[in-house]
């Protein structure tokens, strides 16, 4: 009877115990349900965010995968907007882009014959579908309207802007160069096999090619390779041009000091902002102007004569004289100094050597 009791008493501890067991796994077993479903509720604005980060990421991989040449050009056009419609000339460019990638696959490595191929085939699209041709002194977003007989002129560095643009989105590496008054590009090759693309003739050129057609000489330190900063240079001077040949010599002196502090060494910047100047009647800062562009360039022969018509106008016919001189120096076949100089020596009264001059101006001619 006693071990029927005992037997009894822990048979009921037993089922006590089992109890609170059962009671503490359903009361976790509701609070990792409980937890559970919070957490749904919780994690909610969190998927939300994501969600919202994945919608964002096309456009950030686009402007991230969108080469800095094409950023650059977009840059130029919009630069340029007093001039045209920048809209419509990205559609033009955008276009041939779209020509140039069907015709080109991009490679991560080009050696130089496949370099020089992708490169001719950039050239033909621009002559074949985009109507360019050579043209000085045009706006990259006024060339790429097409004119009455149907052709699209644009200079050297807008030629240039075009092929970095197009060849950056096809794993060729180009780079601009600078000579005075003219802008090509250097291919680097992964083959080590580098070369000078002429972007206006879509073709391989060597040194010895620029040095004959600009008349380089070996000390003068170009061609030169340009950074980012330095070919925007060049984009703020041909706009400083558009407004100096509409008059507007105020503007084109703001976009020719941005050049220059853009590159110091871009003796055209410095001689446009010396005539600017000149043109307000400020002939000592234009004459200081034009002094940097003979120190940074000593056979830029163009800032020896401007200088040499600013001392005309202010009087100074000796001084002027000495710098129609220097302008022939550097050119002997700048002809525009060798008629001022034949002009001041009148001037000055000095006819009979005014007379023997003009019969040396006949014979070079």
């Amino acid at each position: 009877m006693l071990n029927t009791r005992r037997d009894s008493c822990r048979s009921r501890k037993v089922a006590n115990r089992l109890n609170i067991i059962l009671r503490i796994c359903v009361l976790i077993t509701w609070i990792v349900f409980a937890e559970q479903a919070l957490e749904i509720f919780i994690s909610t604005p969190r998927a939300y965010a994501e969600e919202s980060q994945k919608q964002a990421l096309p456009k950030q991989v686009a402007l991230a995968l969108r080469n800095k040449h094409d950023l650059k050009i977009r840059e130029i056009l919009y630069l340029q907007k007093d001039f045209g419609n920048p809209d419509s000339a990205l559609q033009t460019l955008d276009r041939l882009f779209d020509a140039i990638k069907k015709k080109i696959k991009p490679k991560s490595q080009y050696n130089k014959e496949e370099a020089i191929e992708a490169l001719k085939a950039i050239g033909d699209v621009l002559e074949k579908e985009g109507n360019f041709e050579y043209g000085k002194n045009n706006l990259l977003i006024e060339g790429l309207e097409k004119k009455k007989n149907g052709k699209r002129y644009i200079d050297c560095d807008d030629y240039s802007s075009i092929y970095l643009a197009a060849a950056g989105g096809l794993g060729l590496f180009l780079e601009p160069v600078y000579a005075p008054k003219h802008v090509f590009l250097r291919y680097r090759s992964a083959d080590c096999m580098d070369f000078y693309w002429e972007p206006t003739l879509a073709s391989e050129k060597d040194f010895c090619f620029y040095k004959d057609w600009l008349k380089i000489k070996e000390t003068s330190g170009y061609p030169k390779v340009l950074n980012e900063e330095e070919f925007e240079a060049i984009q703020f001077n041909n706009v400083g041009v558009a407004w100096y040949e509409r008059g507007n010599y105020e503007k084109a002196i703001g976009y020719f000091k941005k050049a220059v502090h853009s590159n110091p060494d871009l003796v055209e910047a410095f001689n446009n902002l010396g005539a600017a100047y000149a043109k307000q009647g400020d002939y000592s800062k234009a004459i200081d102007c034009y002094e940097k562009a003979t120190l940074n360039n000593p056979d830029y022969a163009t800032p020896f004569n401007n200088t040499g018509v600013a001392f005309y106008k202010l009087g100074y016919l000796e001084k002027a004289i000495k710098y129609f001189e220097k302008a022939i120096e550097a050119d002997p076949k700048y002809y525009i100094a060798y008629n001022y100089k034949f002009v001041a020596l009148v001037k000055k009264g000095e006819q009979k050597k005014a007379l023997k001059f003009l019969k040396r101006i006949r014979e070079l001619k």
